[in-house]
């Protein structure tokens, strides 16, 4: 290759051979030794050096970090022996919390020698207890029937997880390291070995009374979990032995939260069974880290919230209205994000609602076409097909096609975590104009003179059902951005000014649904009554955004939004994508709500802040929605909120699901009254300014982590405390 002599190298050229210098100077060190500033060690030189893969440098073990030689047969006192079981519960609830086996379960060592600690392949003579105090069957029935449950859950676990619903390595982790989990060995046979242990504890005079109680009461909960995993496979069958097992289970928690097992001297031989760094020691790529073990309290709201999902397992797998699972999903995301519910919970709900040929369970694909239309028109689908011949007919297998492959990935999309939540939902904006399109093609190409006036309008129902369902997709996609924390303060005013836009349309299509369904759906009918709550709650959503909307504009200096529009302007056009698709010109029917209106944002804007920039008639068609204030907004909003709480209206949610639509309508009134307050009294002060603001807290980082509501700020007092 030849030489550019005119390329001027980077520090120029002038360099000089500095070897020998380094090789005096070396002189006087002793071989192997090295030279490095005031802590500086050399696991800080070997992570700065790459071998391959740099994920390999972290598996050297520093002489600070040895480890005691773990015994497995080391006998250990009963204490000792719930203090292992304890922390092997918390490390569990990690890995669930999507973190490596390798760095939560796997550091338990007793998972790695459970041969060793087999009473049937064990010499006679280390059968006999040298210390009455520590009996070696609390190591070789209890601690090790334990272990056996925990790993063979992780396996039913596993096998759920692996099913694809989920992202390997996003919502969980499947690397095993080659470690097993008895994956071969029948569930029967460690709930055979769970007895035992059980058995043992009752009869055996060898512990004290309370701790036979504490580790009965533990492996009792293991042996619960392990069934509950395993009847989850069958659900609905055996439904009423789920439910019995699942109380059990919070009994045994609730004793097991009440009575923790105390902390143990830091000589306990116990400690050295669990390895932190045992990753290097195993068949992985994996870096070494060291998980955080959460306090006794969170591991045990951990193991609640499973219980609480599984719960919701069991009432799904007996539910058969797309429409429940619809607004379950949603309601399960509003009170988790930005922190998802347990992958495990959240595939299997996935699982149970399409299996890859049946729809709960029985159901075939084409029941989702009729329970759409049903549910949310109070019309069977088999009317509008008649007019084509029937379902399944030449002319309709293409709508039908398009409405079972966008139902069933929306409805499996709401149990993904919030992140990807949001993003099958921007996919499914467009697939449900797909169908409109279709709908209203083939509604126009029916012959209205040949058709009776009441026939024909109900046809026309079943484009604004498939409008209510894309409408309801658009607006969570727009406030799901407050859960996930996307928003640019600047981008905030925007997000809620084009929620109540899009509101605003869907309670018109509400209007036009209820109207048709005169004379056609009965008015105690399912459809009629969500139709009725959906309306007053998105009025009163609609009125705290414009509330929103209104007092977040005027806490902005003058001209503020006018003077960052070119900005701003780029990041709403980037913010909101899904809304500038060209994929929508392709279809001969425009979709009803599509590009947000940004000229009609800036009057609004000039409007509340007062500014005479535009010609003042241009303002006149948008004079009556902004003559109220904020604060007239919010009494709005939570008079109409008080009048579904005090009749105690759900809609057509039930139970467990009819309680927290509850809550939300709680919450959501709470929030009005406080930030009524609030701004009522920064305006009273004539001080709106962003200082004032800054105290509206848009975060999940409250202590006890549960907002009021998911898409409105908590005022912070002093000290970072919530109002």
């Amino acid at each position: 290759m030849d030489i550019d002599t005119y390329y001027q190298m980077s520090g120029g050229s002038d360099f000089r051979d500095v070897t020998s210098l380094f090789t005096l100077a070396s002189q006087a060190m002793e071989p192997g030794s090295m030279v490095a500033i005031d802590g500086f060690s050399l696991h800080d030189a070997m992570t700065a050096i790459e071998i391959g893969d740099p994920r390999l440098d972290t598996g050297m073990q520093l002489e600070a970090v040895e480890r005691p030689e773990f015994n497995p047969l080391t006998p250990l006192l009963p204490e000792e022996i719930c203090w292992i079981i304890d922390r092997s519960m918390a490390y569990e609830t990690e890995w669930h919390a999507s973190n490596q086996l390798a760095h939560t379960v796997f550091t338990l060592l007793y998972v790695h020698c459970l041969n060793d600690v087999d009473p049937d392949v064990l010499p006679i003579f280390s059968m006999i207890d040298l210390d009455p105090s520590r009996p070696l069957e609390l190591i070789t029935l209890v601690l090790r029937a334990y272990t056996s449950g925990l790993l063979k859950s992780c396996n039913l676990a596993w096998n759920e997880l692996s099913r694809g619903s989920l992202l390997d390595a996003e919502d969980w982790h499947s690397d095993k390291s080659e470690v097993s989990l008895l994956e071969g060995w029948p569930v029967e046979a460690a709930v055979a070995r769970l007895d035992s242990g059980l058995t043992w504890l009752s009869t055996t005079t060898k512990v004290p009374l309370l701790w036979q109680e504490a580790l009965k009461f533990r492996l009792q909960f293991r042996r619960n979990i392990l069934l509950l995993l395993n009847y989850t496979e069958s659900l609905p069958r055996d439904l009423g032995v789920f439910d019995e097992i699942l109380q059990s289970t919070r009994h045994c928690l609730s004793i097991i939260r009440a009575h923790p097992c105390r902390s143990i001297t830091s000589s306990s031989p116990a400690r050295a069974a669990f390895d932190p760094y045992i990753a290097r020691r195993l068949n992985t790529f994996l870096p070494v880290r060291i998980i955080d073990l959460p306090s006794w309290e969170h591991t045990c709201d951990a193991y609640e919230h499973l219980l609480n999902g599984w719960e919701d397992i069991a009432r799904l797998s007996k539910t058969y209205q797309i429409s429940t699972w619809n607004q379950v999903g949603f309601q399960q995301s509003w009170f988790s994000a930005p922190v998802a519910r347990p992958a495990y919970i959240r595939s299997c709900a996935q699982t149970l609602f399409f299996d890859g040929m049946q729809v709960v369970h029985s159901q075939p694909q084409s029941w989702l076409v009729d329970r759409l239309f049903e549910e949310t028109i109070g019309v069977s689908y088999t009317v509008f097909a008649q007019h084509w011949g029937g379902s399944g007919t030449v002319s309709l297998v293409e709508l039908e096609r398009r409405v079972i492959h966008t139902v069933i990935p929306h409805i499996r999309g709401l149990w993904n975590n919030p992140a990807r939540r949001r993003r099958f939902l921007v996919k499914s904006i467009l697939d449900w104009h797909m169908i409109y399109d279709t709908l209203c093609g083939l509604v126009e190409s029916v012959d209205t003179i040949n058709i009776d006036p009441v026939a024909f309008r109900t046809l026309n129902q079943f484009p604004k059902a498939i409008v209510l369902w894309r409408l309801a997709s658009i607006r969570e996609v727009i406030l799901s951005g407050f859960q996930l924390e996307l928003y640019h303060p600047l981008e905030r005013p925007f997000a809620y000014w084009f929620a109540a836009e899009v509101i605003d349309i869907h309670l018109n299509y509400l209007d036009a649904v209820l109207k048709g369904m005169a004379g056609v759906v009965p008015h105690n009918s399912p459809s009629r009554k969500e139709i009725h709550y959906q309306h007053v709650f998105l009025v009163a959503l609609q009125a705290m955004s414009m509330a929103m909307f209104m007092s977040l504009i005027r806490s902005f200096p003058p001209n503020t939004i006018f003077n960052q529009w070119e900005q701003l302007r780029t990041n709403l056009r980037r913010r909101y994508k899904w809304a500038f698709n060209s994929a929508y010109d392709d279809y001969d029917f425009e979709p009803v709500v599509l590009e947000p209106d940004f000229t009609r944002f800036l009057r609004e804007v000039q409007e509340i802040q007062g500014q005479e920039i535009m010609n003042n008639t241009e303002l006149k068609d948008h004079a009556e929605k902004s003559s109220k204030s904020s604060s007239e907004y919010f009494e709005l909003a939570q008079r109409l909120l008080q009048s579904l709480i005090s009749t105690n209206n759900t809609g057509t949610l039930e139970g467990n699901w009819g309680h927290d639509r509850m809550r939300l309508l709680l919450g959501m009134s709470e929030t009005c009254q406080e930030l009524q307050s609030y701004f009522s009294g920064s305006t009273a002060d004539g001080d709106t300014s962003q200082i004032l603001v800054s105290k509206l807290d848009w975060t999940r980082s409250f202590s006890n982590n549960i907002p009021k509501t998911p898409w409105f700020p908590s005022v912070r007092l002093q000290g970072g405390a919530e109002a």
